[in-house]
């Protein structure tokens, strides 16, 4: 087992998250995601973490804000390598970004700095891009600054949008993607 360790926040179903730790059980990734942050006890995420014995630390809205000393604290004992943002809808304290700079990654499924920003998320992005009549879509991934979505860009992939795309089908082409970028972009940063 690698000495690497990786935390990783969500909120939704998991499919980046599930996606990464494979890759890191079957050694593409170097390293091991040692936990889960979550703000939706009821998620996907949480529900697979639990069954793969992954620790999991629950914190509500108000206590990634009032007590930002929890989050702190959490990180400060999972000693992370990385901190990988899975579809996690909050946004990261500065003070957690200042103690991890470059150390916090997120996906975000546009091509930014297209259709980024508090509430692009998700359906709300493929819709968007869709009545905007875009030729082509994606998926981002870039480090976390203190502004949604606006820290250096890592790595990017492309989609073509059809005629005929929907926001669910544009949504299952563009999350093809996260699940073949997001391992690589982990594995070529863990190897820097």
């Amino acid at each position: 087992m690698s000495s690497k360790r990786l935390t990783v926040f969500a909120s939704g179903s998991g499919s980046n998250f599930k996606v990464l730790h494979q890759a890191a059980l079957n050694g593409e990734i170097p390293a091991s995601i040692t936990a889960l942050v979550s703000d939706k006890p009821d998620c996907g995420a949480v529900t697979y973490a639990r069954s793969h014995g992954i620790t999991i630390y629950l914190l509500t809205s108000m206590e990634m804000t009032a007590s930002a000393s929890r989050l702190k604290e959490i990180l400060k004992h999972e000693a992370p390598d990385l901190i990988i943002l899975a579809g996690y809808l909050r946004k990261i304290p500065d003070h957690i970004v200042d103690i991890y700079p470059d150390r916090i990654i997120n996906i975000h499924p546009s091509l930014l700095p297209k259709y980024g920003g508090k509430g692009w998320y998700g359906h709300h992005v493929h819709r968007a891009v869709i009545e905007n009549n875009e030729n082509e879509s994606g998926c981002t991934v870039h480090y976390v600054n203190k502004v949604f979505d606006e820290g250096p860009i890592i790595a990017q992939e492309r989609v073509t949008v059809n005629d005929d795309d929907t926001p669910e089908s544009l949504a299952k082409k563009i999350q093809k993607k996260e699940h073949s970028l997001y391992p690589k972009v982990v594995r070529m940063l863990l190897s820097e």
